[in-house]
C-alpha cells in the first residue's frame, strides 16, 4: 500500500452553467504534512484500460478540459504543461493560468518540466497544496522551448530525468512519466525505458515515436508487446500507458485486447477529430451536427466566463472551431465565417443563424 498525501475538495457543479473557477487565491483548506494518512493512491482504482486526456499546450486549460468532460469525460485529465523553473524565479505569471482548476475535475494531474532537481521539487509541492492528484512529468516535449532544459532533453540526461523524479516525490503526491521512445533513433527505447523503469513510479506513458519523428510517422505499434515485457521484467507493479495515434475509445480498447499489459490508453490528437472520442456509446449520427454546434456554445460560454482569469485573446478560441466544424454539409462555409469574427458574441450570431441547435448545456 502506498503513502500519498491526499486532499479532497468536492462538490457538485451545475450542469446548466460554467463551473465556478478555483483560484490559487480561494483555495479552502491546508496541508497538513504532519498528518500524512496511509491511503492507496486513485492510481490503483482505475478500471483497465483506463483512459486519458493527454496534456496539450495552448489546448487542454480548464475551459477545454470541461468542454471534453461534457462531452464525454475520460478517466483522467492532465493539465497543460508547466515549467517548475519559470514558476519558481516568477511565480504565476510564468505559467500563465496552466494550473488554474475546478473542484469536479476528479482525478486531475499536473504535468510539470523542467531540468533543475531542485525547482521540480519546490513547484511539485506547491501542485500539491493545490489540491492535484498527482504529479506527471514531462519527458518528451521535442519542442525547442522545451529541451533547452526539460522535455525530450531528459532522454539524453537520465541522470537528471531520475533526479527530477526524486525531487517530484518529496510532493507527497504520487508521480508518473510522459515520453518517448527515444531522442533521435527508436533503438534507444529499450536502454532508455529501462532506467526510467527502475524508479518506482505509478504509471509510464509512452508516445510511441523519438523526439526527431515529432508526429511526421506513425506510432510504432509494433514495439507494444516488447515493452510490456520489458516492463513485466523490471517493475510489474508499473501501470503503462500507451499514447499515439489513437483515435476513440473504440480503438483504444481495441489496442488493449491485441496487447495484453496495456494498462492505459491517452488519446490527444484524437479529440480534434471527434470531441465524443472519450464516450462510451457510439454518436448519434442523426443529431451529430446539433451536438457539436450545442458542444461549440458550451465553449464559448466557458471562454466567456475565464477570460478575466486567464486572459487569452479571441485568436487563441479560433484554433478550435475545426473540431465542432466538420462532416456536415455546409461545414467549410461556416468555418470560414467563424475565422473572421473578432468577438464570441459575433461567433454566436453566426450559429444562431446557421439552424441553431436546442442550447442544453
Amino acid at each position: 500500500m502506498a503513502v500519498f498525501l491526499n486532499v479532497e475538495n468536492y462538490s457538485e457543479q451545475n450542469r446548466l452553467s460554467p463551473p465556478t473557477p478555483y483560484l490559487d487565491d480561494e483555495i479552502g483548506f491546508f496541508l497538513f504534512y504532519g498528518k500524512i494518512t496511509e491511503m492507496t493512491s486513485f492510481w490503483d482504482n482505475l478500471p483497465q484500460p483506463f483512459f486519458i486526456l493527454a496534456p496539450m499546450e495552448a489546448v487542454t486549460d480548464v475551459v477545454f478540459r470541461h468542454v471534453v468532460k461534457q462531452a464525454g469525460a475520460p478517466d483522467i485529465f492532465f493539465t497543460e504543461f508547466a515549467n517548475a523553473t519559470g514558476w519558481v524565479h516568477a511565480g504565476d505569471k510564468a505559467i500563465a493560468g496552466r494550473l488554474i482548476k475546478t473542484d469536479d475535475e476528479q482525478p486531475l494531474i499536473a504535468q510539470i518540466w523542467g531540468g533543475e532537481p531542485g525547482d521540480m521539487e519546490a513547484f511539485a509541492k506547491h501542485c500539491a497544496e493545490l489540491g492535484f492528484n498527482g504529479i506527471d512529468i514531462n519527458m518528451g516535449c521535442p519542442a525547442k522551448s522545451a529541451i533547452k532544459s526539460g522535455g525530450a532533453a531528459l532522454i539524453r540526461r537520465p541522470d537528471i530525468a531520475i533526479a527530477a523524479i526524486d525531487a517530484a516525490k518529496k510532493s507527497g503526491l504520487p508521480v508518473s512519466v510522459k515520453t518517448r521512445l527515444g531522442y533521435t533513433y527508436v533503438d534507444e527505447w529499450r536502454e532508455w525505458l529501462t532506467a526510467i523503469l527502475k524508479q518506482d513510479i505509478v504509471n509510464l506513458t509512452i508516445h510511441l515515436r523519438t523526439k526527431k519523428e515529432m508526429s511526421k510517422v506513425a506510432a510504432h505499434y509494433e514495439l507494444i508487446d516488447e515493452i510490456v515485457k520489458l516492463r513485466d521484467e523490471i517493475a510489474p507493479q508499473m501501470l503503462l500507458t500507451i499514447n499515439g495515434d489513437i483515435r476513440d475509445r473504440e480503438h483504444g480498447l481495441e489496442i488493449a485486447r491485441k496487447h495484453p499489459g496495456v494498462n492505459g490508453i491517452m488519446i490527444g490528437r484524437g479529440v480534434f477529430s471527434d470531441p465524443f472520442c472519450f464516450r462510451k456509446s457510439k454518436t448519434d449520427t442523426d443529431n451529430h451536427k446539433e451536438e457539436l454546434l450545442t458542444l461549440l456554445n458550451y465553449h464559448l460560454d466557458l471562454f466567456d466566463s475565464y477570460q478575466p482569469i486567464l486572459g487569452r485573446p479571441f485568436e487563441t478560441l479560433k484554433r478550435f472551431f475545426k473540431i465542432y466544424i466538420h462532416d456536415f454539409d455546409g461545414a467549410k462555409e461556416l468555418r470560414e465565417k467563424l475565422m473572421h469574427t473578432t468577438t464570441t458574441d459575433e461567433v454566436r450570431s453566426i450559429l444562431a443563424h446557421n439552424d441553431h441547435p436546442h442550447y442544453t448545456y
